[in-house]
């Protein structure tokens, strides 16, 4: 809880500190509540001996915004108390700090921070975003990030950001990570909806036993038509070396082994592609995305080659009532000696659909069917679940 007070505390002197033609033009408090009912049929994500519980799920939270001519400030709290019907052993209370603001500092150049700090203990916490799955450990996430960008002609334009985070799991068998990535690119406006792309950045991953820094580039096109359609395609390379550590037998005359530890490096270069297609109609929006990158294990104890396909659909059949589905897929995959002692071999599908209803922009009844499967390739075992739930969400903005 520590980590959210220091959140809570910077919050307070943020506001206190901003000059007083921040605070004028859309002030909001906006406090909320989600109610959730669901049974979920593997509560663990195990590939045995699995559990099943209903889950009571209440969420308040309290978000803070401030919009002014040249500033937009964020900051928010939420709370996840889950409570599992049979199975109190696995009863959690997850929270979330996050905070944002954002500068204009002239029509040509704006910068953005972020910040924020969490626990969670639910082993899906990160499966949808990198397909990992963990087990039920405490695990406390502080990140924090600042972007800029400068329009520097008419048709060039630059950016540059900086990202870092860190996990911590109370966990021995549990790698933390420690990252640190930069990046800086350019936009070219080549005319008729196009921009012509580059970026390039550094990255820097941290685990309990082992280090991979890389270096990457890419080369990319950006195109918008019809006003509805825009599609983004980057291909690069990158190159990481990886430094870790192995116990190993060495003979010392006269002939008797000795177990020492050996400081090994690997060096591996790698393709990298990011495209996304994009659509936003009047009643429909959607997006699908492809990847293929070098990315954190978080709680691996390495970095894997990950190759993901992501696909979130949202149709509006009338003013009240809207259907979604989002689906996707991840493979983690990373031979022993690539980076670190380690393998990964993971295998990861999920399909959600969901409909709602909302009363007003305010409120809304969801109701959601999640099924997920990964297979361990390692193991030659696989862990599916299925979860369902009901939720109602309400919010109250204050100051309107």
């Amino acid at each position: 809880m520590a980590g959210g007070v220091r959140f809570a505390v910077a919050a307070l002197a943020l506001l206190v500190v901003l000059p007083s033609a921040v605070v004028a033009d859309e002030f909001k408090v906006i406090p909320s509540l989600a109610l959730s009912e669901g049974y979920n049929d593997n509560i663990l994500y195990s590939t045995s001996d699995t559990i099943s519980s209903w889950v009571t799920t209440i969420s308040p939270g309290l978000a803070l915004t401030n919009r002014t001519e040249k500033t937009d400030l964020m900051l928010s709290a939420l709370v996840d108390v889950l409570r599992y019907h049979g199975e109190s052993n696995y009863n959690s209370e997850n929270q979330y700090y996050k905070g944002r603001l954002g500068y204009t500092f002239s029509p040509r150049g704006s910068v953005q921070a972020e910040g924020g700090w969490s626990r969670d203990y639910q082993p899906d916490r990160d499966i949808y975003r990198t397909g990992i799955a963990l087990t039920n450990t405490q695990r406390d996430r502080t990140y924090a990030g600042l972007t800029g960008n400068y329009v520097l002609t008419e048709r060039l334009s630059a950016g540059a950001s900086y990202f870092f985070e860190k996990d911590n799991y109370d966990a021995p068998d549990v790698s933390d990570l420690t990252g640190n990535q930069f990046s800086a690119g350019l936009s070219y406006n080549l005319g008729l909806a196009t921009k012509g792309r580059w970026n390039a950045g550094y990255a820097s991953y941290r685990f309990t036993s082992q280090d991979t820094n890389s270096v990457w580039s890419t080369v990319g096109i950006e195109h918008r038509y019809h006003e509805l359609w825009s599609v983004i395609v980057d291909v690069g390379g990158r190159f990481a070396r990886t430094k870790y550590t192995v116990r190993e037998l060495q003979f010392v005359p006269p002939f008797f082994p000795v177990p020492v530890t050996v400081e090994k490096t690997s060096e591996v270069w790698s393709g990298l592609v990011k495209a996304s297609l994009n659509y936003t109609g009047e009643k429909a929006t959607g997006s699908l995305s492809a990847v293929y990158d070098l990315a954190p294990a978080s709680g691996l104890n390495g970095a894997a080659q990950r190759t993901s396909f992501v696909l979130d659909v949202r149709y509006r059949l009338t003013y009240e009532f809207s259907t979604a589905l989002s689906t996707g897929y991840f493979l983690n995959y990373a031979a022993a000696g690539d980076y670190g002692t380690g393998s990964v071999d993971e295998a990861m599908i999920f399909v959600i659909p969901s409909v709602r209803y909302e009363f007003n922009k305010d409120i809304y009844l969801e109701a959601l069917y999640n099924y997920s499967t990964t297979d361990y390739n390692n193991t030659d075992s696989s862990a599916q679940r299925n979860l369902v739930y009901l939720r109602f969400y309400v919010q109250y903005p204050l100051f309107e």
